[in-house]
């Protein structure tokens, strides 16, 4: 049999774990090994070339920046980010000609008024029959 801790180790059948006399210690076993040698493009030329070692690779994993919660204090010693005053837009004036009436679908829309409208044909009544209006000409198109 082959050496231990190399991927010929594994070929011939030792599969690690409690087997490998490599298993316990500070080297690579038959199995690690096999698996470098499959994902690991510089340890397999070492392997081809003959010069690999069963020593473990140590590879650096890099740590993931953490978001650390601010505490009140340090929330009030950072400086306030300053909002741009945004110009608000003038209210529209509507002209007391073109106000709508009351009876009509836009006066339910404007006056918002229900239940309470001084027509005898209410605002809501107005909109409802547009609404059937407008659903009736659809359907039929």
């Amino acid at each position: 049999m082959s050496a231990h801790g190399t991927p010929q180790g594994y070929t011939d059948g030792c599969r690690g774990s409690g087997a490998c006399d490599n298993h316990r210690t500070g080297r690579m076993t038959c199995t690690e090994a096999h698996i470098r040698y499959q994902g690991d493009w510089e340890y397999h030329q070492q392997v081809d070339a003959g010069i690999a070692t069963d020593a473990r690779a140590k590879f650096i994993v890099p740590k993931v920046p953490r978001l650390v919660a601010e505490s009140r204090s340090q929330a009030a010693t950072r400086a306030s980010r300053a909002k741009p005053k945004v110009a608000k837009a003038p209210k529209k004036r509507v002209d007391p000609r073109s106000k709508p009436k009351h009876g009509t679908p836009s006066g339910y829309k404007v006056y918002k008024c229900r239940d309470e409208c001084p027509n005898e044909f209410t605002c809501r009544q107005a909109n409802a029959a547009a609404s059937r209006k407008i659903y009736h000409d659809k359907r039929s198109a």
